[in-house]
């Protein structure tokens, strides 16, 4: 599910929450700066995914890692599939929520959980407001 960084998040918007803005909303087919973020900010970003919001039923794999969508579509799961497609929920490729970053600028930014696995390794970096908002939060 793709909405460009810094636009209104509209995707799940419940009565009464206040605005928030898309940040790491990727796919395939729109591109991405790509680099490596500054130190610290991989652990931050951990922590702050690891309080959850807006628990979804179904999940969204990574357009990146198309080893996880022939697995899903696999019909024989070994073992090791099968430890495979629940590490995908712990690290990210698999997301079903999302996380809420509070900048100091009073702004809140909507990620899916999965921000963390497109930081990780898919090089995304996120635009610097996002990045300096995370890097403010305690370690």
């Amino acid at each position: 599910m793709y909405f460009p960084d810094l636009t209104p998040y509209e995707y799940y918007v419940e009565e009464g929450e206040p605005p928030a803005l898309n940040i790491g909303w990727l796919d395939a087919e729109h591109e991405f700066t790509k680099e490596t973020p500054p130190l610290g900010f991989l652990d931050r970003l951990r922590l702050l995914s690891r309080t959850r919001v807006k628990q979804m039923r179904g999940f969204e794999v990574c357009p990146f890692c198309p080893e996880l969508h022939s697995l899903l579509t696999s019909g024989n799961w070994t073992e090791q599939d099968q430890a495979l497609y629940h590490s995908c929920f712990e690290d990210g490729r698999f997301s079903s929520a999302e996380i809420r970053v509070m900048g100091l600028n009073g702004r809140i930014y909507a990620s899916p959980v999965m921000i963390l696995h497109h930081v990780e390794a898919h090089d995304y970096l996120p635009p610097k407001e996002f990045v300096d908002a995370v890097m403010q939060t305690a370690p």
